[in-house]
């Protein structure tokens, strides 16, 4: 799930007459008085993981908008959400909420109990940060209500320890004709490997096409051609990761040339490139996502 940057905001004239004061140290708790933005996580793949902190705040508050951008909840149905917390949910887009639409939001949160309803974890692979900072500046009162993200679940289901992994890195679709390729994200694999460490890659999501893992292993290929850091090949050790949270989930380790063969079904997908491997670690590649034994003691001794 790929981040964006601010396009267009321009400032506010209610953030001018409404300045935020600096209140010092923020105290975390439960907030049940006045009206707030409440950033609420959706989880990974359907109504049922939202925290039961996560639905009493859909439940009371005066409206809820849903993020229907920043990634792909494949058990989702906004009509079951409304069926369940008895509220009209409002779907907003990404010119919504980053550009000047999201100040009609705040000035509602002024006057209402307002909820952002966020695919994953609310500030997880988002720009909505953005948000809440200017909704503090605007003296409205927020809250962050969190939910299981792709970050921590994937790591988890690979069975690799989140202290060996790197910088996380969003890999995107290049786009030859106006020569463009992400060779950033290359590079980030590039610094992560030569300090031993995981790569974690979260793969483009456009509105007409959901990068795959079979997607991402070309696009790899591609950047291997263009840079030429010898780290990518049809043996390079990698473990696919398909709708991770959901029943039918599918996790697979070995080498690029198989996991581009590979039918992991419907996105969202996720991609990591192991760097030094755990004894522990390597275990977990063949026992939980299918590895050959043989492949992985050939990595680790590639990455010793």
């Amino acid at each position: 799930m790929p981040e964006s940057g601010q396009r267009g905001r321009t400032q506010d004239p209610l953030a001018k007459a409404c300045p935020g004061s600096n209140p010092g140290p923020r105290i975390l708790g439960f907030y049940n008085g006045g009206l707030m933005l409440t950033f609420v996580g959706l989880g990974l793949y359907d109504c049922t993981d939202l925290t039961l902190r996560g639905l009493e705040a859909l439940k009371k508050a005066d409206k809820v908008y849903l993020d229907t951008y920043t990634s792909v909840v494949p058990g989702f149905s906004i009509e079951k959400l409304e069926r369940l917390v008895d509220r009209k949910i409002t779907p907003v887009t990404r010119e919504v909420l980053e550009g000047n639409g999201v100040y009609s939001i705040l000035r509602e949160a002024k006057e209402k109990k307002i909820v952002i309803l966020v695919p994953g974890d609310p500030f997880i692979a988002t720009t909505h940060i953005s948000i809440r900072l200017e909704a503090e500046n605007m003296g409205i009162k927020t809250e962050v209500i969190h939910a299981s993200s792709i970050v921590s679940s994937a790591v988890s289901e690979a069975g690799l320890q989140v202290y060996k992994f790197g910088k996380v890195v969003t890999l995107v679709y290049p786009d030859p004709e106006v020569g463009f390729y992400p060779i950033s994200s290359y590079e980030v694999l590039r610094d992560n490997f030569n300090r031993k460490l995981h790569t974690l890659f979260l793969l483009d999501l456009k509105e007409d096409r959901k990068m795959t893992i079979r997607d991402a292993v070309n696009v790899l290929y591609l950047l291997e051609e263009k840079v030429g850091g010898g780290l990518i090949s049809s043996e390079t050790l990698g473990i696919g990761l398909a709708r991770v949270g959901s029943p039918d989930a599918v996790i697979k380790a070995g080498a690029l040339e198989d996991l581009e063969k590979y039918d992991f079904g419907l996105p969202p997908h996720t991609l990591i490139i192991p760097g030094s491997l755990h004894p522990m670690e390597a275990e977990a590649l063949v026992l939980l996502c299918g590895a050959d034994k043989g492949l992985v003691e050939k990595w680790m001794k590639r990455t010793k």
